[in-house]
């Protein structure tokens, strides 16, 4: 145990230490009901088969007039190709993305895995009796990141696998439940814009939501709420505190 605490806290490494200590925290707060499982999720759309969760807002809005008169002689086919060189590294991106299971299992599960991988190859690896790194040289371990990654990749695509179609029965069920109108209790306190979490009770399961409070009004953990609507980004609800009087 002294040994593998001592390779853990080496230089060699120390970031995936630290990494998976911050995994471990995310998912401990999950369990106790401190932040929804998708706080940390991400939202890349790649294509309509592939939607991997993220939670960021981002509203830009820039009003210009500008008259401009240019006379603009461009090559339509080196434009065309240009075109063309882009779809076809897009698509070579989503396909690696489909590859490694991105998408089809959430992102903070895939990432979990990944992590965990990396960081038990490194410590194998990277230890003062290991036959690679013997010397756990920073150095060395600093070459082994790459192969380190890709072996974790495939490793990650073999673990995950057999999670896609339990996620995606999840997914269905969701979507065939009838959430609006539904009366939960808040496992997390919400203002504001805040995110948090709610359980409710349908038809004996027990199922948990994201949810924002209405009009932004304080709730406390533990209250009873009505969900009201689903928010446009299909992740999140609006709650509203029952008042019993």
């Amino acid at each position: 145990m002294g040994e593998l605490l001592s390779a853990a806290i080496s230089p060699s490494n120390l970031v995936l230490t630290i990494f998976l200590s911050m995994l471990t925290f995310y998912w401990l707060s999950v369990i106790v009901g401190a932040i929804g499982m998708d706080a940390l999720d991400f939202d890349i759309d790649v294509d309509a088969d592939v939607d991997i969760d993220v939670d960021i807002d981002v509203d830009i809005d820039v009003d210009v007039d500008v008259d401009v008169d240019v006379d603009v002689h461009a090559d339509p086919s080196i434009i065309g190709s240009g075109g063309e060189i882009g779809r076809k590294r897009s698509s070579l991106f989503i396909t690696l993305l489909r590859f490694f299971n991105f998408g089809r299992v959430p992102f903070m599960v895939l990432m979990s895995v990944l992590i965990l991988m990396m960081w038990s190859i490194s410590i194998y690896c990277n230890h003062d009796a290991s036959w690679i790194n013997p010397g756990n040289s920073a150095s060395v371990a600093a070459l082994l990141i790459f192969p380190n990654i890709i072996v974790s990749l495939l490793l990650s695509k073999i673990f995950t696998a057999p999670l896609i179609p339990v996620f995606s029965r999840l997914n269905t069920s969701e979507k065939d439940l009838v959430i609006q109108g539904k009366i939960g209790t808040l496992m997390t306190g919400i203002k504001d814009t805040e995110t948090g979490q709610l359980k409710i009770d349908i038809d004996g399961s027990i199922v948990s939501l994201s949810v924002k409070s209405n009009e932004g009004k304080e709730i406390k953990k533990g209250e009873k709420v009505v969900i009201i609507e689903q928010l446009e980004d299909g992740k999140s609800y609006v709650v509203q505190k029952i008042n019993y009087h």
